[in-house]
């Protein structure tokens, strides 16, 4: 019997020919891929904005599908058996109220709660800062002035308490964070110098970070994303590069690290997330965020068939295990 999905996202895109705004991007192309091999599961997958859930009916009033190699808009109800939970980090707390109530009628994976706690860089500080760089928080330039006197060394990193793809960051002196027009609230961190990469694995004098995602609390894959030269943004979307890391060379002293976050974490069953370190010049691992929404695309670019497939069964493994 086939199942139905729904990859829930926020904003709509009705009115465009494809869903993404990129015809050729690895995102596009990932969610493509993502929706084939679920067909072998008996499983169909629907893309839909929160907007399109009907409350009283129970159901998504329109979605668009992946079908023989195109996007297709769907005009009819679809009521999924789970709803994969992908609306920007930035929305959690304004949708939270609608997110429960939608709970109460369908499975959302991941919890409401789960986002709502962990997707504020803020709250992850709290959460894991005996992990992190010294952290602050500042609502204004009078905050960020108090914040740059705690922070040791003259460079700083300044953060929105949401978002991903390192849009939105400032690293530099401190001096000239003061000049910048920042998206207060924000939280404003120790730049950590970190030119060697992963020990053991990445090429001499490279700018690059150790992703780790999981699902269930299962590590599924790592990865580093790799700076462009003379960039420190590791995002993908800012021109890094991306290579596979086996689980053989993830550093010990890591492992330690994310099991203990992960142990944490555990308190919800059903979770999909990635842990971001980076290491300093010594080869101590820091962490730096998590994500509550990891993305395919690097998935798609790097991953091996094994891990594809991997990835795809644990998901549908948590679909069978909410849904029995």
């Amino acid at each position: 019997m086939i199942r139905n999905i729904v990859i829930m996202y926020s904003g709509s895109d009705w009115n465009k020919k494809t869903p993404f705004s990129e015809g050729g991007s690895a995102t596009k192309k990932s969610f493509e891929d993502w929706y084939v091999r679920a067909k072998k599961y008996d499983i169909k997958f629907y893309r839909a904005s929160i907007d399109w859930f009907d409350m009283t009916k129970g159901a998504f009033l329109k979605s668009w599908t992946f079908e023989n190699g195109e996007w297709i808009k769907v005009n009819e109800q679809i009521r999924p058996v789970v709803i994969y939970d992908k609306t920007a980090g930035k929305y959690d707390n304004e949708t939270f109220e609608e997110k429960m109530g939608i709970f109460k009628k369908i499975p959302i994976v991941n919890h409401p709660l789960f986002r709502t706690i962990t997707n504020n860089k803020l709250s992850q500080y709290m959460l894991f800062g005996k992990y992190m760089p010294t952290t602050c928080f500042a609502n204004n330039k009078n905050e960020l002035r108090d914040a740059l006197k705690k922070i040791k060394g003259s460079q700083i990193v300044v953060k929105p308490l949401h978002g991903c793809g390192g849009f939105g960051i400032f690293i530099g002196s401190k001096d000239a964070s003061l000049n910048e027009k920042l998206p207060y609230p924000v939280i404003v961190q120790e730049f950590i110098t970190s030119t060697k990469g992963i020990p053991n694995f990445s090429q001499q004098d490279e700018v690059s970070d150790l992703r780790l995602i999981y699902t269930d609390h299962n590590l599924v894959y790592a990865l580093s994303r790799i700076a462009q030269k003379g960039s420190l943004f590791t995002n993908f979307h800012q021109g890094a590069t991306v290579a596979l890391v086996p689980n053989d060379k993830i550093p010990e002293s890591v492992s330690i690290i994310s099991q203990s976050i992960v142990k944490r974490l555990s308190l919800f069953p059903h979770a999909n997330y990635s842990l971001d370190f980076i290491f300093d010049d010594n080869g101590k691992p820091i962490f730096v965020e998590m994500n509550t929404t990891p993305g395919f695309d690097l998935l798609h670019i790097v991953g091996t068939e094994q891990i594809k497939k991997r990835n795809i069964e644990l998901f549908i493994n948590t679909v069978n295990t909410i849904t029995q």
